[in-house]
């Protein structure tokens, strides 16, 4: 589900202050709010009416008491003529979010109008302290501060604040300040004359945080970016990254949401690389659309001008692409591109009918190895989707497609597939369930001409039970089976594979497998395992009737989850394949290991990550740092594939951090000084 309101992410959170100060003009008419009603409970030493000036005055410990606000002072007067209220000694207004202190306080009941003299003021939920001089409401939606200093920091002096001068804001227009200055333990390190956002919302136009850093491959690098938020469903947002070694890059980005089945976003880079005199452009878009007659339209765009445009500039778009409530790989858009045999582009149209759906689909894949002139392109498939129906112990599905193949280099043309199954199961105890396909697939195809027919058809039969055993803590569940798959040789040499539906292989196979269950009984215990064998037996003639044997492991627990699957081959007696992960987490941090091994492709890979997210204790001291690791290694003579190290000191306002990324023929460096609500400046 996808709100109908676009929410800022982290990189475009806009450098403005003005919530700082809006914190205290707010609740000061909340405060006024909360004098004019007459539900209040008011409580003191004393209580004097003046008659001739129609004055009422209450002397000591003075208590007003509304809903979740009070305010506390020695001394309170209310001329119930004129409507205006003052109090002094002590003052202190407190509500659910504000804390304020005050020497005194002059209000006007009937135009809201007054003055809180030198106040300090405490917003609670952000832990903003704003010392300042006099704040004043001169208008229904006008305020103005003489002067303020503002931190997060509970320190006095505090590590860091901001001060500024003839402060004004009128409400959902905008607020201006005059002689800012950014201290640091007291020592001015920031300066600007004059300063002014918009007051339009949660997420304001303006400029987005810079970042500075250096690789050894771009040289120096400055990236700005500007926020524009057209409205409370629509933003954009505008780029500009100079690097020293490569020239200025440019990028846009807009995003919508009209509902929750319409939005999108386009995102669009381009870069002039000085150093190798060439153009680069990357394009990135999703459009989700609703359309008449209960049709749904999904457009998916992902190109870039040059099939080596990520081993050179690598990823331009992270942090800078994707909705605050979905992330860019929900959308069919990896992080890391440089990995990436393909980019893939579709467009589909999609209207239910019984039981099923119709649809229209297109796809268009670039090679980033090189040329794309010789992969088959799907440009269009129609086809027709019969979900599974059943009746008693029966069940039918069908799928009818019609594709259309083109490409630059090789044989294009079009291709009908007709599949429809029948299954039939039956038996509780040992569940029998058989299965009849047939596949209908006619070609059209030319460059050359050619016009094939193809028709095959597929059998199975499987056997499958469980035995179900409960221990005192916990359970376990055994579940053997046997499967037995038919698929007769038919010619289909002559046939162009655009897919894996064009070549489906003669099989008479029997497979079988063992899986073993273990879940604890223990409501309060989470422990969960599975432990699975599998095997398939060719009753082809082949040397090597006997496939691997695939184990395939999983535990998981509050503070252990484990992951293997291995294949291993009965022939030469050696492992081909193992992919496993463990991770062992704690209230302190947390450490995983991962391997990838593929024996046919000489892949022998392993990855250690771990975490420190909690303070370190030394010497029965507590210090605020966190750490944390990645590595990628590769044994097969790639070495350090890539090392993430990063480590964060934190004290309460505050924060350093420090970051090392090291890739192949490539590092970076980068330092961050984050102040707690005012956001990181990076450094590297």
């Amino acid at each position: 589900m996808i709100n109908s309101k676009l929410e800022t992410k982290n990189s475009r959170t806009t450098v403005n202050i003005r919530y700082i100060f809006l914190f205290a003009l707010f609740h000061f008419l909340l405060l006024t709010s909360a004098f004019a009603e007459e539900s209040l409970n008011i409580s003191s030493d004393s209580l004097e009416y003046i008659s001739k000036d129609n004055t009422y005055i209450g002397k000591g410990n003075v208590s007003i008491l509304y809903k979740d606000q009070s305010l506390k002072a020695d001394e309170v007067r209310l001329n119930n003529s004129t409507s205006d209220a003052a109090a002094t000694g002590n003052i202190i207004y407190e509500s659910s979010e504000t804390i304020i202190n005050a020497d005194k306080l002059e209000l006007n009941l009937e135009n809201k109008l007054g003055t809180i003299y030198k106040s300090y003021i405490l917003y609670k939920k952000r832990n903003y302290h704003i010392r300042g001089g006099d704040l004043k409401k001169t208008g229904d939606e006008s305020y103005k501060m003489d002067k303020a200093d503002v931190t997060t920091c509970d320190a006095n002096p505090p590590e860091w604040h901001i001060s500024a001068k003839d402060i004004t804001a009128v409400e959902h227009e905008r607020l201006t300040l005059k002689d800012v200055k950014f201290y640091i333990k007291n020592i001015p390190v920031l300066y600007t004359p004059y300063f002014t956002v918009p007051l339009l919302g949660k997420r304001e136009t303006g400029l987005l945080n810079p970042s500075v850093g250096y690789t050894n491959t771009k040289g120096f690098t400055y990236k700005q970016g500007v926020f524009w938020a057209i409205r409370d469903n629509m933003d954009a947002a505008f780029y500009l990254d100079y690097y020293s070694n490569k020239g200025l890059g440019k990028g846009f980005d807009y995003r919508y949401i009209s509902s929750p089945d319409t939005f999108g976003e386009a995102w669009l880079y381009h870069l002039r690389d000085n150093d190798l005199a060439k153009d680069f452009t990357e394009i990135k878009t999703y459009h989700n659309r609703k359309l008449p007659f209960n049709i749904s339209s999904y457009l998916k765009v992902h190109a870039v001008t040059d099939f080596d445009y990520y081993d050179i500039l690598e990823s331009t778009s992270p942090d800078r692409f994707g909705l605050a409530s979905k992330e860019p790989a929900f959308f069919g858009f990896l992080s890391n591109e440089r990995q990436q045999k393909y980019l893939e582009s579709t467009l589909h149209f999609s209207k239910p009918v019984y039981n099923g759906r119709f649809y229209l689909l297109s796809q268009y894949r670039q090679n980033l190895e090189g040329s794309s002139g010789t992969i088959p392109q799907n440009l269009p498939e129609i086809g027709i989707i019969l979900n599974t129906v059943t009746h008693g112990a029966a069940s039918f599905n069908a799928a009818l497609k019609g594709s259309n193949f083109w490409r630059d280099q090789g044989q294009i043309g079009q291709r009908i597939d007709l599949n429809p199954n029948l299954f039939l199961s039956f038996g509780r105890t040992v569940n029998v369930t058989q299965k009849i396909g047939l596949r209908e697939t006619a070609y059209f195809l030319t460059s050359p001409d050619k016009n094939r027919n193809r028709l095959l058809f597929d059998l199975s039969t499987s056997l499958s039970t469980s035995f179900l055993k409960k221990f005192k803590s916990f359970n376990q569940i055994v579940e053997p089976s046997v499967e037995y798959t038919y698929i007769p040789d038919v010619e289909q040499d002559d046939i162009t594979t655009f897919d894996s539906t064009d070549y489906i292989p003669q099989t008479s196979r029997i497979t079988y497998s063992l899986t073993n269950r273990l879940a604890s009984s223990i409501a309060q215990k989470r422990l969960e395992s599975r432990f699975r064998l599998s095997q398939s037996y060719s009753l082809l003639s082949t040397d090597k009737p006997f496939t691997p044997v695939v184990v395939e492991g999983a535990f998981s627990s509050d503070r252990l989850n484990f992951k293997i699957n291995v294949s291993y081959d009965t022939y030469s007696m050696r492992v081909t394949d193992t992919i496993a992960s463990v991770n062992l987490k704690s209230e302190t941090g947390f450490i995983s290991l991962g391997k990838n091994f593929r024996r046919s492709t000489l892949l022998d890979q392993y990855s250690i990550e771990a975490g420190l997210y909690h303070p370190i204790k030394v010497y029965n001291k507590s210090l605020p740092v966190e750490m944390y690791g990645k590595l990628w290694y590769d044994l097969k003579g790639g070495g350090v594939q890539e090392l993430n190290l990063k480590t964060a000191y934190r004290r309460q306002c505050w924060g350093f951090t420090a970051t090392y990324t090291k890739k192949p023929l490539e590092y970076q460096i980068m330092f961050g000084i984050e102040f707690t609500g005012l956001g990181t400046v990076q450094l590297g």
